[in-house]
């Protein structure tokens, strides 16, 4: 059982009869709980065996940096992927999705494509940074429909715009669906209902899951049917009163002590711009999940330091993306060394000694000669 705060488990299943690995997308994606390192070095183990992966989601998405991150580990499995949505994939909880090979819908499952969106601070540079960084997602989200789906970038474009919900038959007519299966029942997460409840244009049917109903179409639960009571006899006592029913279950909270999510990326934009660094706050929150200050402080420091040794690697714009990937110092020195050697034309080698150079045509520079010159052309002057 995957603990609280984690958005995924992965682990061995069974389908149809044959052994599987199941990775179930049940939560909102990133930030809290796993990161997308832990994901992807999760998933290196279970594909170890080489066996079809099946991605289950029912998710109303989340962190689209950790989403991209599962979409390309998904993307380099080499065995078989199939991707499932078990009831809502919405949002960045598309990714993982689109990833795999063949996709399956029930009937009554919804996909939603929709523009990605941030929480900026800062001054007018960090906010025009934000804006940059923010047209380079969209750039990729788009991209990455585009080839599952074989739309063009406009269509796609205007979809995420409209913020837009397929249905299986909508998904399988627009490229996003192989495989339509009967319909299931509706459930998802308190987490995921939260989150859907922001997005317009909610189907109906989510709709009425969001505020608590029971959609159109699923069976209603029976109702109990209180048997008739006897009369009571003159002796008997009166009847106790009944006992009060268990209270409904409270939905999942965040670990203790964690601050919530705008308290982090104030603290995170403000620690950057103290530290001189305000354009790699961004990197730092995209590197995985924060557990606290102090672990994000630590990062803030560690980007100083990586963007120091890129500046004095003369390729600084490799900063932000070195801090993104969560690397520390050590890695990054190492990245650093190969690009610079890659980048170089020159082959470099200590096991041979240098070719000896070969003598030049030009006559050798003598002053010897020039001196003599000067006193020939005196003694011809009359």
């Amino acid at each position: 059982m995957a603990k609280k705060g984690n958005f995924y488990s992965i682990g061995p299943g069974m389908r149809m009869g044959e052994q599987v690995v199941e990775l179930r997308i049940y939560d909102d994606i990133g930030f809290w709980g796993k990161s997308a390192a832990d994901f992807i070095q999760e998933l290196d183990a279970a594909a170890s065996t080489g066996m079809k992966i099946v991605v289950a989601i029912n998710s109303g998405g989340g962190s689209v940096y950790d989403a991209f991150a599962m979409y390309n580990a998904l993307r380099r499995y080499s065995g078989r992927t199939v991707g499932r949505v078990d009831s809502v994939a919405a949002s960045a909880a598309t990714l993982p999705l689109i990833a795999c090979d063949t996709i399956e819908m029930p009937e009554n499952a919804q996909i939603m494509i929709h523009e990605p969106t941030t929480v900026a601070w800062g001054n007018l540079a960090e906010l025009k940074a934000s804006v940059s960084q923010m047209e380079n997602i969209l750039d990729s989200v788009i991209s990455a429909y585009v080839r599952r789906s074989g739309q063009p970038a406009e269509k796609i474009a205007e979809m995420m715009e409209a913020t837009t919900w397929l249905s299986a038959l909508d998904a399988q007519a627009m490229g996003f669906c192989d495989v339509i299966e009967e319909p299931v029942k509706i459930a998802m997460s308190t987490n995921s209902r939260e989150l859907l409840s922001r997005f317009p244009n909610l189907p109906e049917p989510l709709k009425m899951l969001v505020d608590g109903e029971a959609p159109a179409g699923d069976p209603p639960s029976p109702k109990p049917v209180d048997p008739e009571p006897a009369d009571p006899k003159p002796n008997d006592p009166a009847p106790a009163d009944p006992a009060p029913a268990d209270p409904a279950p409270l939905p999942p909270a965040l670990p203790a002590g964690l601050p919530t999510a705008s308290a982090m990326l104030k603290h995170v934009y403000a620690s950057c711009r103290a530290e001189g660094i305000p354009h790699l706050a961004e990197g730092v929150l995209m590197s995985g999940a924060l557990a606290g200050e102090t672990q994000a402080n630590h990062r803030v420091v560690q980007a100083k330091e990586i963007a120091g040794i890129c500046m004095a690697a003369k390729l600084p714009d490799k900063a932000a993306e070195f801090v993104a990937q969560g690397l520390d110092v050590d890695q990054v020195r190492a990245r650093l060394f190969d690009a610079v050697a890659s980048a170089s034309n020159q082959q470099i080698s200590n096991t041979h000694r240098p070719e000896p150079t070969a003598s030049s045509s030009a006559p050798a520079l003598s002053t010897t000669s020039i001196y003599e010159a000067r006193a020939a052309a005196r003694r011809r002057v009359p």
